[in-house]
């Protein structure tokens, strides 16, 4: 498990810088901060160098990784925990202390006018055609949330309506359509019952390994109206219709079932 944990905060850091050389401009500034035996008083190296050490232990130490991970923020977010690296705040000290080292005006307009340029060329261009697109509705969800939910609501009314779905969905749904409710909020957090975190297990499971009519028989018991299901073979869209459910309809790869006793 702890190597699991390991290759995850591995796979992260990885994925957070990207194709851009940031990283090696920070670590580059972390070791002039480290060795530099000028204005030792001012303490940048237990600033940035001693705070940066210990938020790395954090991050890579797979105790901390699983807890944080698993319990406080979630594994597909875990690269937040970067945020608290003083990334910008180190280069940009390190940058301004380097030019106003020397005396003379036009050296430092010079070397400023240098560090900016490494600084743009290092980095990654982020406004490029695909990161950025006009979307159709206010809340800025993708369109698969949008149409399950328009589904049900058509479909059940001014009836109330109660769906259970895979957190892929159902942490979006919360946003777009909070007249539906669930058995269970974000990562089960709130489910009473037993069947609910059940469900919850079940539905966020690869989809192979899930038996339809286990999920069917306890959306049932959960008195959920609807079921939304990730499954891409025909096979198990089929024995989802059971236990009283049929299917309402289909929006990419999810399946959205009726329940009808």
């Amino acid at each position: 498990m702890m190597e699991d944990v390991w290759n995850m905060s591995l796979e992260t850091w990885l994925a957070y810088w990207g194709e851009g050389w940031h990283v090696l401009l920070f670590v580059l500034c972390l070791l002039y901060l480290l060795f530099s035996k000028k204005d030792r008083k001012k303490g940048e190296r237990r600033i940035f160098v001693g705070y940066t050490l210990v938020t790395l232990v954090i991050f890579f130490l797979p105790y901390t990784a699983n807890v944080i991970a698993n319990y406080c923020i979630g594994e597909t977010v875990y690269w937040r925990v970067l945020w608290l690296l003083p990334t910008a705040p180190a280069i940009a000290y390190v940058c301004v202390k380097f030019c106003t080292s020397w005396k003379n005006a036009g050296f430092q307009m010079a070397f400023a006018a240098l560090l900016l340029g490494v600084i743009v060329l290092t980095g990654e261009q982020v406004y490029v055609e695909g990161n950025y697109h006009v979307p159709d509705n206010q809340e800025k969800i993708s369109y698969e949330i949008k149409a399950i939910a328009e589904l049900v609501r058509e479909d059940a009314g001014d009836a109330k309506k109660k769906l259970v779905a895979p957190d892929s969905i159902a942490t979006y749904l919360r946003i777009y359509a909070p007249d539906i409710k669930m058995p269970y909020g974000r990562g089960s957090r709130g489910a009473r019952r037993k069947i609910a975190k059940q469900l919850h297990l079940l539905l966020n499971q690869e989809p192979q390994f899930v038996e339809p009519a286990q999920v069917t028989d306890l959306a049932s018991q959960a008195r959920c109206g609807y079921l939304v299901v990730w499954t891409d073979l025909d096979e198990q869209r089929q024995k989802y219709a059971s236990n009283g459910y049929s299917l309402l309809g289909m929006v990419d790869q999810y399946c959205i079932y009726k329940y009808g006793k």
